[in-house]
């Protein structure tokens, strides 16, 4: 999965933009298709009601995360509400175990997306 870097980005391609990289093909893969592994990627939403697919997509990013991308530490799952008391969002967040940079991915409910990039507001310091 993560051999991007040392096959085709070569030494430009940065550790974190290699695990960014590596996380979008994981989770924009369908549960069950195009790999030979079962639990690789995310399930169909289906007919869930809002609690279990929150609950299920929580248990599948944890999973996903520590399964298939090893460099990265998952540190919190949080929800965010809208004025509505409505969940929109699921903010992951993460750091890279070799280092002090930290990632959030942020899943966006409402739109079906997601969206992956390095936490600049946590800054590099790790407790």
């Amino acid at each position: 999965m993560f051999l991007y870097k040392h096959f085709i980005g070569g030494s430009e391609t940065s550790e974190l933009d290699d695990v960014i990289r590596n996380l979008g093909f994981v989770l924009r893969t369908k549960r069950g298709c195009g790999y030979f592994m079962p639990q690789f990627g995310l399930s169909d939403v289906g007919y869930r009601t809002p609690e279990e697919l929150v609950t299920s997509l929580r248990a599948e990013l944890a999973a996903n995360i520590r399964l298939f991308e090893p460099r990265v530490q998952l540190l919190d799952v949080d929800e965010v509400y809208d004025d509505d008391g409505k969940r929109v969002r699921l903010v992951v967040n993460m750091k890279l175990r070799d280092g002090s940079e930290r990632l959030r991915l942020v899943v966006d409910l409402r739109n079906n997306s997601f969206d992956i990039q390095p936490d600049i507001e946590a800054g590099s310091i790790v407790d």
